[in-house]
């Protein structure tokens, strides 16, 4: 797989790059078994990680869904899916959260007249939960602000860039699934 092209750095990217770079010969230093070159780029993602956000934070306050990213998450799995509605459970599965924090981000949305609890017809224990009229309108105005906000962030990314990340991010994140699991005696 070749390596992502580069292009030069701006300057608040280099304070970051060498900053990781300093840690991780810091670590080199102390540790002769560690992996400096791993130690890096696991920095260098987190450190991506916390300016990602800290930007999609200041979207998100501009558009009136400051309280949590999960908020967002479910008005924007509603708006895409047909009727503008899912169970719960449906929900839980789409966030890859539990049924409690689905409660937790529907009662909050549910005050703000955002989504609306409807109890099904057929199995009363189902419940559904749906994009009010105001919902709706609120995730036209939020949902393409938030594709346009992703777009911004690879904007000087080819498609086979981004899809290299991709499938280096997605190796990170197995690996990171498979060290939870790991005992760490």
């Amino acid at each position: 797989m070749p390596l992502l092209t580069t292009q030069e750095p701006r300057p608040e990217a280099l304070k970051f790059n060498a900053y990781a770079s300093r840690a991780a010969r810091d670590y080199a230093d102390a540790f002769d078994w560690s992996d400096p070159a791993a130690i890096e780029a696991v920095i260098s993602v987190n450190l991506t990680n916390s300016a990602q956000v800290a930007a999609m934070g200041r979207l998100c306050d501009s558009l009136g869904i400051s309280r949590t990213i999960g908020r967002y998450q479910l008005l924007r799995i509603l708006y895409f899916t047909p009727e503008h509605r899912l169970t719960q459970v449906e929900v839980a599965g789409e966030m890859q959260v539990t049924s409690a924090n689905v409660t937790f981000l529907v009662d909050g949305l549910e005050k703000d007249e955002l989504v609306r609890r409807v109890p099904s017809l057929t199995d009363r224990r189902t419940v559904y939960v749906e994009l009010t009229d105001t919902g709706l309108a609120f995730a036209e105005r939020i949902v393409p602000s938030l594709a346009g906000f992703m777009a911004a962030m690879l904007e000087d990314f080819d498609d086979a860039e981004k899809r290299q990340l991709s499938q280096l991010l997605d190796r990170v994140r197995r690996n990171a699934e498979r060290y939870q699991t790991r005992s760490l005696d």
